[in-house]
């Protein structure tokens, strides 16, 4: 979500219009030549339910070889930022622990360290000409797990187990707002950016982790004079403050009214049908949450982020690729079993122990969503005959077909 995004959201709407000149390179090497997909999918052509619209990307990105590869940049910042954060899980598994000083001061420089190669991926891009809206579907699918572990991990940083209520807010209202930038994306064609955005908070961020590194947990547990307030609360009200802030700014843009006809999106949807998604994930976060028996969440804080975080990472991806296809979204996904599987355990009276049954929800969102995110990039690569993680040498794309 840095400047490198709306470059290359220009670079996805200069595609469209040419999507009536790209053609298929020819027998066998275009969408009809076989990868590997989706377990059971066996050609481009052949796209499982969920992963369908994805295949329009291919012709999105154009046919040039030079134009259409995702810088390395992104899966290795995404690897710095969820390995540091899974550090501290492992020390602070209900986010009420205290870990090392050198597991904060670990996050700190990790998070620095996605922060500096999100803001230079641009310029990287633009060295070696190569960006396109494939590095924006990287860019922003890198994000959208990344925002799962950030949140999750200043939550530990603060030790915010000890508030749960507050801890639930905190982190699916980052979930949610990641969401809405690129639903009112989805509505209005164009990504926008606030004065105080991604970078300010990130940054806020690396300070609430320094601290944690220097004060522990006695100074976020002290109490603030006069407001007679841990001090712990200080960035759970700024959460809340600026989700108003930011959610009045995106709603503003959605219900003013979309690009497509009549108001509509830009695949001609209802504004408001992205909702559903992100309504239901949050909605079975809440009930599952409130509705335990063995206080699910409370005891499993991180397990029970980390599984509805897929889930959101999921639905955030098929945004992406439905505004960048000008696609609609379809509610029914895979990705909604493992919440679903939590529901129906409760329903009926968790005949399965629950927490066996979080562990279950975990692994099939996990894999559920590197299962699309494969599909969908070797559905790419395949199209365009491009490497996913490399950049080809000048000889080989100058030899490469068009």
């Amino acid at each position: 979500m840095s400047a490198t995004g709306q470059q290359q959201q220009g670079g996805g709407l200069r595609s469209r219009r040419g999507l009536g000149r790209d053609k298929d390179p020819g027998p066998g090497l275009g969408m009809e030549a076989a990868c590997w997909l989706a377990p059971g999918v066996q050609q481009c052509g052949a796209l499982p339910a969920g992963a369908a619209d994805a295949a329009l990307l291919g012709v999105v990105g154009g046919t040039s070889p030079r134009l259409d590869r995702p810088q390395p940049h992104h899966h290795h910042r995404l690897a710095t930022n969820v390995f540091t954060t899974l550090v501290l899980i492992y020390y602070c598994p209900t986010a009420t622990e205290q870990a090392p000083l050198w597991a904060y001061l670990l996050c700190a420089v990790g998070l620095f360290i996605y922060q500096s190669l999100d803001a230079i991926d641009g310029k990287q891009a633009r060295r070696t000409n190569s960006s396109s809206p494939l590095g924006e579907l990287f860019d922003h699918g890198c994000d959208s797990l990344s925002t799962v572990f950030v949140v999750l991990g200043t939550s530990i940083a603060v030790q915010m187990g000890t508030n749960p209520d507050w801890m639930f807010f905190c982190c699916f209202a980052g979930m949610f707002m990641f969401y809405c930038a690129h639903w009112q994306t989805y509505v209005s064609g164009t990504l926008r950016f606030g004065i105080i955005d991604v970078t300010e908070v990130q940054l806020f961020i690396i300070i609430m982790y320094l601290l944690a590194a220097v004060g522990g947990s006695a100074f976020w547990q002290s109490l603030i004079p006069i407001l007679n307030i841990q001090m712990k609360m200080v960035p759970a009200i700024c959460t809340f403050l600026g989700a108003i802030f930011s959610c009045t700014n995106y709603f503003r843009v959605i219900f003013t009214g979309g690009v497509g006809k009549n108001g509509s999106t830009i695949a001609g949807t209802s504004v408001l049908s992205p909702v559903l998604h992100i309504g239901s994930v949050i909605i079975l976060a809440m009930m599952i949450y409130k509705k335990s028996a063995v206080q699910l969440f409370e005891k499993h804080p991180c397990l029970y982020i980390l599984a509805f975080g897929c889930v959101s990472a999921k639905i955030t991806n098929k945004l992406v690729v439905a505004h960048m296809t000008k696609s609609e979204m379809h509610l029914h996904d895979l990705a909604f079993l493992g919440p679903g599987l939590l529901f129906l355990d409760q329903y009926f009276n968790s005949f399965i122990d629950e927490y066996l049954v979080l562990w279950i929800a975990l692994i099939i969102s996990f894999f559920d969503l590197v299962r699309y995110c494969v599909s969908v990039c070797n559905q790419i690569a395949c199209h365009l005959h491009i490497f996913v993680f490399k950049i080809a040498p000048c000889s080989v794309l100058s030899s490469a077909p068009h």
